[in-house]
């Protein structure tokens, strides 16, 4: 196969503990919208989810791609055989077979556990692994469950104590543990940045594209997910509750500190009458991944500052034009731009707005 071409992907839905999926069924358009255990969808994934005994198999997490309207190889296999043609020579020498860079829609129908996730420092003692999990979340839709408007935790409140915090998990006084966070209402179009360590539970009704480090290690310290049981490995993973708890960083922010420390950018980067190029997430944030918003009226092709790129259809419909080959896009569609592809050209009739998910600026 020649690189010289988008890559589509096969739907690749993954289990969670929790449930959700019914505003990622009806953003994908799926014609029976409900909830269930699969909640997320990820995106060009070369990250197997880490599900324990609810594990679907041992492919789990990887994304396929589609040859002829068939699902065909993992990327994670392509990548190995020609990670260069797909990634660039520069990104696979300092990553390997990897993109580097993980995306889910991900769809809650409860609030999540509130959780943490390890930076690279703590990643590579504790885990063994080069990639923690910083992440961030840009808001697609939202909805009321239970006449609960949709919201956020993120992050301790100010002269919040490592001990009462530890305190309140040994207990689990989940209220008490709730009251150290910020609550943070959420709206559709909202994007916030989630550094690694940092506190944080995604409430019921938030439908996300999430962008994260290519990792699926969290520390989740409540015993119950809604009304199911965390086993000791869903909480802590390999840790013990001991170094699974110095994995949280305690300093607390007011909220306004909070917010300015993970709000988006909002910088524009490049706009004629056919392309607004806005920044939501850059290298001020982390040097782990960026995301672009980038809206599209006419015909423009998109200049990207790293050899391969995944990028999704938030809103609209068009096309897309590579050498002599057109390929129709609507809502919810995303492809890999390669390496190997240049001149990929968008084209609408209307208007196309997109999501660019880049990873890590290899110079």
């Amino acid at each position: 196969m020649k690189y010289n071409q988008p890559l589509l992907f096969a739907p690749n839905r993954v289990w969670r503990l929790y449930t959700g999926g019914m505003l990622l069924d009806r953003f994908l358009g799926t014609k029976n919208e409900s909830d269930g255990h699969f909640p997320e969808d990820w995106l060009a994934s070369t990250v197997t989810a880490k599900n324990g005994e609810h594990t679907q198999g041992p492919d789990e997490g990887l994304a396929r791609i589609m040859v002829d309207d068939k699902p065909d190889s993992c990327l994670q296999e392509l990548l190995l055989k020609d990670g260069a043609s797909i990634l660039g020579t520069k990104h696979l020498l300092k990553f390997g077979a990897n993109t580097a860079v993980l995306c889910k829609y991900l769809d809650s129908a409860v609030r999540l556990p509130i959780q943490c996730h390890p930076d690279v420092v703590t990643a590579l003692k504790l885990f063994n692994s080069p990639f923690g999990k910083t992440e961030c979340w840009h808001i697609i839709s939202t909805r009321k469950i239970n006449g609960e408007e949709p919201y956020i935790l993120l992050g301790f409140k100010p002269s919040i104590k490592q001990l009462a915090f530890v305190r309140a998990v040994k207990e689990q006084d989940i209220p008490a543990m709730i009251n150290m966070l910020h609550k943070i209402p959420v709206n559709p179009g909202d994007t916030y940045f989630v550094p690694a360590r940092i506190p944080h539970a995604i409430g019921p009704g938030v439908f996300m594209l999430e962008v994260q480090e290519p990792s699926d290690w969290v520390i989740q310290p409540e015993e119950y997910c809604a009304d199911i049981k965390l086993s000791i490995t869903d909480m802590w993973g390999t840790l013990s509750p001991e170094q699974g708890l110095k994995v949280f960083d305690y300093k607390g922010l007011t909220e306004k500190e909070l917010l300015k420390r993970v709000a988006p950018s909002n910088r524009i980067l490049h706009k004629t009458d056919n392309i607004r190029i806005v920044e939501l997430i850059g290298p001020q944030h982390t040097s782990a991944f960026g995301l672009w918003k980038v809206i599209v009226s006419g015909t423009t092709l998109i200049q990207l500052p790293t050899q391969f790129a995944i990028i999704v259809v938030e809103k609209g419909s068009g096309t897309f034009h590579w050498a002599d080959k057109t390929k129709p896009m609507k809502q919810s569609d995303y492809l890999l731009k390669p390496a190997n592809l240049e001149g990929l050209e968008f084209r609408t009739d209307s208007q196309l707005e997109l999501l660019v998910c880049l990873p890590p600026v290899v110079h």
